[in-house]
């Protein structure tokens, strides 16, 4: 199975990806950025914005959580899950979609004043704790390959 994500003109590789979330478990498209220096997978305000989540009843984490940008009050969303589009087959020719469950997936809500970006500078952050799943990674021009052989308690499936 093969997780692959386009590398953009700066290095930094990008997947497209789902959020699912309770009450409706509908899917709502993000990209995300690969960053293997984040522990846990997070969403960022824009995307907070776009998916509609009313942050304002999410729980907040109670420690101190620090980023490259100093300290932050992150919030969860209970029972999520990222869903991302792999390709699986003896030819990786068949697109299905694995899901990871994530006990508390993190948010960073925007601010009273937040703005939102441009559109191509949007994205939340693929973490360690999805990407742990896929041991073995190639890196070209163009893309970013992340391999696992096993599947192991993960839910696959072929529609989204």
């Amino acid at each position: 199975m093969r997780l692959i994500g386009r590398v953009d003109k700066l290095k930094q590789a990008r997947v497209e990806g789902y959020i699912k979330y309770p009450p409706n478990y509908d899917s709502h498209p993000i990209t995300f950025l690969v960053d293997t220096g984040c522990s846990n997978s997070c969403i960022l305000p824009d995307d907070i914005l776009k998916l509609d989540v009313d942050h304002s009843t999410l729980p907040t984490v109670t420690k101190t959580i620090v980023t490259a940008n100093g300290p932050v009050n992150l919030k969860v969303i209970p029972n999520a899950e990222v869903v991302l589009p792999v390709y699986v087959g003896l030819l990786d020719n068949k697109k299905a979609y694995l899901s990871f469950p994530m006990e508390h997936l993190a948010v960073l809500p925007p601010g009273p004043n937040y703005q939102p970006l441009p559109k191509e500078l949007v994205f939340s952050l693929l973490g360690m704790d999805v990407l742990c799943n896929f041991p073995r990674w190639s890196f070209g021009k163009e893309r970013l390959v992340m391999e696992n052989e096993e599947v192991v308690g993960l839910k696959m499936s072929f529609k989204l």
